[in-house]
């Protein structure tokens, strides 16, 4: 098989998870769903973003003399993924922020948590590709890549959904009741179901992938029970 039709399919694996996952969210709001331009703009921020946040990931370990190559602590392990999943977080946050905060069309609660949602798809990815590429197959085997796809759609790419749907959550409500603390409360449980799935996956393993993977079922659940709450909000965002 050429190599470059090798490159095309590993992209395809790459995107699709990432496609089911965004017409399955987009699906909750499509009663009134947004103009498919500012969902590209969101995605394509995320995009953009992720080498962003790479480099400064990279700097948060040159800051602190963090080796991952070596043995660490588990302690070391416990701060390097809490940092590694607060500047993710707060990139996605800001950077939809930035974007929409004075979009027209930003007017209604659910709005908040789609396009966080959809910002940190994007995201997601360009992780997939990087992924994919890094596992292009020998002998013509894309059995590897299936597998760690398969593992990533119901792992790091929902995860990304799911925290970005818990801050957009409580940024809408903030937005409506105007306390912060329902902001950085919802900023502070994404980053910690962030730091958990990861310090779970990747320094626990074993039964770890299906405990991980029983917390991102249920924060589904409320994911979902989140966007009926904020399909009853009929108070439009104040501008």
């Amino acid at each position: 098989m050429p190599f470059s039709l090798h490159i095309v399919l590993a992209s395809l694996i790459g995107i699709t998870p990432i496609l089911v996952w965004l017409l399955f969210f987009l699906w909750q709001d499509i009663k009134k769903p947004e103009p498919l331009r500012w969902i590209g703009v969101l995605f394509l921020a995320g995009m953009v973003i992720t080498p962003l946040v790479w480099g400064i990931e990279s700097q948060f370990m040159r800051l602190f003399r963090i080796d991952l190559n070596a043995s660490l602590a588990l302690g070391t392990t416990l701060f390097v993924y809490l940092g590694v999943a607060a500047i993710e977080e707060l990139a996605k946050f800001f950077s939809a922020f930035l974007i929409v905060r004075k979009n027209k069309h930003f007017d209604e609660a659910i709005d908040a948590m789609i396009y966080l949602i959809v910002l940190a798809l994007g995201f997601g990815l360009v992780e997939n590709f990087l992924i994919a590429y890094q596992q292009l197959p020998s002998e013509n085997s894309f059995l590897p890549l299936l597998q760690i796809t398969s593992l990533r759609f119901v792992g790091a790419n929902l995860l990304h959904a799911l925290c970005s749907g818990l801050i957009g959550f409580s940024w809408a409500f903030y937005l409506l009741k105007k306390k912060t603390k329902y902001l950085w409360g919802g900023i502070l449980l994404g980053v910690v179901l962030h730091w958990v799935f990861n310090v779970a996956i990747i320094s626990v393993g074993g039964d770890a992938v299906f405990f991980s993977t029983l917390v991102l079922f249920l924060v589904a659940v409320f994911t979902l029970w989140a966007f009926n709450v904020l399909k009853r909000v009929r108070q439009p965002l104040p501008r």
